[in-house]
């Protein structure tokens, strides 16, 4: 067999490989077997766990993030620019990916985004090119609009519970001059409202659930998940499936057509660089023969900064006051179980806002999430006193990371440097974009509520107090993508329909292509890409 691969590996053959069961992996395998003559086969590191109530309840977001049980558990190394902290980032290992276990916050980003795709080099990405694919996969439940798919698997809506405090800081950005914006995806985003999340009646609507659940029936799918990826097989430039850590022992699974990679913006660049595609360097450090040159995987790592406002307020709903006693944790149960409302209703936030906080600023740069509670970790849980938060986060970062190999072993996490704030603009914005939610707590509304601000707190006053606080307790949204990104230049490892440059059959579809991270939360933007690479393999 060619790559000298182990001769005792049980070997299974598909048409098509989907390595990776993520947002857009889901996608992707349930797309392709509606063709009954596609032979396709779904490989996942993680469960399937279809029946966990901790997945399907939207506030059991906390609990996952908490307990780690569907997360690979990875950090950044040492941040220069966070006072040298190592950040979590989760990630999902369970079929459906990150989208199974995240905060349900269903939001595509500006228009405009896609558009800086199409000019950065991924031409036929630009917005009026992705937007039949972003309605293809969605049934929106609101009000009807050209910019809304219509029945399409994954189920977006409003969040069926606004707390006195999300009421009050929609109203405060009003009173700030900003709009109500009536669809934060439709043609434009700017402004204040509930937020929009990925429901169905009241539960979770994740590719795993909604695409593939559905599809799991089909003769011509496998399903495959406790499987990990060690690398990728090849017969000279073309990529013929995959090595793969099973129940059992080794497997290779072969594709007479095409392999998928859908590993997520770390998991894929560590597969391609342990099979020997990446800068060939660094590669040769750990002993990796280089197949192909391609120094921009593992590259151009973005992620979307945050800072969380905290506030100590007056009774009114936090989720911090109802979680104190057993009675409180009991009445929100029986709500969600009468009618699916009520604080188990929401994921991570009930309200949104988009603005312009720099000056100039075209479009805006800043994206606030009101939290109807207050954490210092989600491990320690809600703190002890009436609060909610606002969650401050960069649009559009200019700072640039990296994911590189620890060693060849599959099995050694990559090492991650994100880089936050290493750019001069990350650090301006972020500074401005807390005097903004200062001066937002300050209206009526909120200023109504709230007792104190606990952090940053008073103590940082001026611009370089801010950014001492920011380094010391700023973190992530969640947001990794760019790793492997599409483009027409040589530094993009991946075409404009997704095919690895220089290896014929490999495909690569999840939030690594991204060019750019979009302005808002990705999972949709991840999605859509799912339903692009269906497209483009059932075109040949």
């Amino acid at each position: 067999m060619p790559d000298g691969t182990n001769q005792a590996a049980i070997v299974h053959t598909t048409d098509v490989l989907v390595l990776g069961a993520g947002s857009a992996g889901c996608v992707i395998a349930a797309r392709l077997s509606e063709d009954g003559a596609t032979q396709v086969a779904l490989i996942e590191a993680g469960p399937a766990a279809w029946r966990d109530p901790w997945i399907r309840i939207p506030a059991g977001f906390a609990r996952l993030y908490a307990s780690g049980k569907y997360d690979w558990r990875y950090h950044t190394e040492a941040e220069p620019g966070l006072d040298g902290r190592s950040i979590h980032w989760p990630r999902g290992k369970v079929v459906g990916g990150s989208g199974a276990v995240n905060g349900l916050v269903f939001l595509r980003g500006s228009p405009r985004d896609y558009d800086r795709w199409a000019q950065s080099g991924a031409r036929g990405w630009a917005y009026d090119d992705v937007l039949p694919f972003f309605k293809r996969m969605e049934t929106w439940t609101g009000e009807p609009s050209d910019e809304r798919g219509t029945d399409g698997p994954i189920h977006a809506a409003e969040a069926r519970h606004s707390s006195p405090g999300a009421k009050a800081f929609v109203e405060a950005a009003l009173a700030m001059g900003e709009q109500r914006v009536k669809d934060f995806n439709g043609a434009w985003h700017e402004g204040a409202g509930p937020m929009q999340m990925n429901v169905k009646g009241g539960f979770r609507s994740h590719s795993g659930d909604m695409f593939l659940k559905p599809a799991r029936g089909r003769a011509n799918l496998r399903i495959m998940p406790g499987r990990t990826i060690q690398r990728l097989l090849f017969e000279g430039d073309r990529c013929i499936g995959a090595l793969v850590r099973g129940p059992a022992g080794p497997e290779r699974w072969e594709a007479r057509r095409q392999v998928v990679l859908s590993a997520g913006a770390i998991g894929t660049p560590q597969i391609l660089m342990l099979s020997g595609i990446g800068d060939g360097e660094q590669l040769a450090e750990h002993g990796i023969a280089t197949r192909l040159h391609s120094p921009g995987v593992g590259a151009n790592l973005q992620d979307h900064f945050l800072q969380r406002m905290r506030y100590r307020v007056k009774p009114c709903g936090t989720v911090n006051e109802l979680v104190r006693g057993p009675f409180g944790k009991l009445r929100m149960a029986a709500r969600y179980a009468f009618d699916r409302r009520g604080p188990m209703s929401i994921g991570a936030a009930e309200a949104n806002l988009f603005a312009r906080v720099l000056p100039g600023a075209e479009e805006p740069d800043m994206q606030y999430l009101f939290v109807n509670f207050t954490v210092t970790t989600y491990e320690d849980g809600p703190d002890p006193w009436p609060g909610f938060m606002f969650s401050a986060c960069q649009c559009r970062p200019d700072s640039r990371g990296t994911i590189s190999l620890r060693s060849a072993d599959p099995d050694d996490k990559p090492v991650i440097r994100a880089n936050y704030l290493d750019a001069a603009h990350d650090q301006r914005l972020m500074v401005e974009g807390v005097k903004y939610a200062r001066r937002l707590a300050t209206q009526g509304p909120l200023a109504a509520l709230i007792e104190a601000e606990l952090t940053p707190g008073p103590q940082a006053a001026t611009d370089d107090e801010i950014l001492a606080h920011i380094r010391r307790d700023g973190g992530t949204v969640y947001h990794p993508c760019g790793t492997a990104r599409m483009g027409e230049d040589a530094m993009a490892p991946v075409d404009p329909r997704l095919r690895l440059k220089g290896i014929d059959g490999l495909m690569v579809a999840d939030a690594s292509v991204m060019p750019l991270v979009p302005s808002s939360n990705i999972q949709p933007a991840a999605l859509m890409i799912g339903e692009r690479a269906a497209s483009f393999l059932r075109a040949g």
